[in-house]
């Protein structure tokens, strides 16, 4: 018997199932997001940049609006397919497995560090940066929710998805620490940036769409799942405030 297809498919490629679902509602970044990192970098405009897992080009269109010069790596040709219709220069392609022609001032990954693999992932990045360049790492961390509305949401997971209470399991010091540890780099910096955004019922459940330990339940579990939630927020108003912080780690090639 064939495997489920939950079970087949690898959670870190799954996002090109939903191509264009992601782009309409995954979010972007604050504008203080990018200044901080051209800021830190000291970039100007005609300065080159890789990113790793360019997704749409969600964050890749905050850098070319500046100026740089981006190359975007993704390894889901449909995302891929959709950045390109931006205008994006993708190379459909795990960071893994490209290597460097030319050194670059920035290298960034935007809500994508923790699918990249390899005990070498970090001096991989140092051959790509020019001496000086800048790292910078960042995720959108969305906060839980409070208050009645956070304990209906809490129930509904509960009851229809328990392995996925308290959402994504971000463990974001760990890169931190990695790249703390790491000789190419000097010590990091933390920026964060919150920002916040009201999503209605059809909003959030296309949202959770789009997220990759939602996509890789089966079918009926996750239709009954984002029901529910869509059900919790209607009961509460038909809305809900989602507060994010847009945490950024920053370092230098020494």
């Amino acid at each position: 018997m064939s495997a489920p297809r939950s079970e087949r498919r690898e959670q870190r490629l799954v996002f090109g199932e939903v191509a264009q679902q992601y782009d309409a509602h995954r979010p972007s970044y604050p504008d203080a997001l990018f200044d901080t990192i051209i800021d830190f970098g000291g970039l100007a405009a005609g300065d080159r940049a890789l990113e790793i897992g360019a997704g749409t080009g969600k964050a890749t269109l905050g850098f070319l609006a500046r100026g740089l010069v981006v190359h975007a790596l993704e390894p889901s040709a449909e995302m891929a397919a959709v950045a390109r219709e931006k205008g994006i220069d993708v190379e459909v392609s795990l960071f893994e497995a490209w290597t460097p022609t030319q050194p670059v001032r920035l290298v960034y990954a935007a809500q994508a560090w923790h699918w990249v693999r390899g005990d070498d992932r970090y001096e991989r990045v140092a051959d790509a940066l020019e001496p000086g360049g800048t790292f910078a790492l960042f995720w959108n961390k969305g906060r839980e929710w409070t208050g009645a509305i956070g304990a209906a949401n809490d129930a509904v997971y509960a009851e229809h998805a328990p392995h996925l209470q308290g959402g994504a399991a971000w463990n974001l010091e760990r890169w931190l620490a990695e790249i703390a540890a790491c000789d190419a780099f000097e010590a990091p910096v933390v920026r964060s940036v919150p920002w916040s955004r009201t999503y209605t019922r059809n909003e959030w459940t296309d949202l959770l769409g789009t997220h990759s330990d939602h996509r890789i339940l089966p079918d009926e579990q996750r239709s009954r799942l984002h029901a529910a939630v869509g059900d919790l927020i209607d009961r509460h108003g038909g809305s809900v405030d989602v507060v994010f912080d847009a945490v950024a780690y920053l370092s230098r090639r020494v």
